[in-house]
């Protein structure tokens, strides 16, 4: 999977593209990314997760969706996903997950 850090200018809001698939291997490595990027932006408010090109989500990687809900919320950040593929989508809707986190599928 990669892992791209889009920047637009607001310290408060990142934008994330994930490509290829989120599981037991690679979603460690989205969660140490994302963890390096909350401590470095002391003032981030909003993630925003740009999965188009999300091809494939393991329960290892909703887990740790999950993981980030959980640790980054009570930072006051708010993790989002937008442009979600039908296939992830019904993963992330069959696990509950679009009923915790905002899910804007494509």
């Amino acid at each position: 999977m990669q892992i791209e850090v889009l920047p637009n200018g607001d310290s408060q809001h990142l934008h994330v593209t994930l490509k290829g698939e989120l599981d037991a291997l690679t979603a460690p490595k989205l969660y140490e990314r994302l963890s390096q990027l909350v401590q470095s932006t002391p003032n981030l408010t909003q993630i925003t997760l740009h999965c188009k090109e999300l091809t494939y989500l393991s329960s290892a990687g909703a887990g740790i969706l999950l993981m980030c809900m959980d640790n980054f919320s009570p930072k006051g950040i708010t993790l989002s996903l937008v442009e979600v593929q039908p296939e992830v989508y019904n993963i992330l809707d069959l696990l509950g997950l679009t009923k915790l986190l905002p899910v804007n599928h494509a």
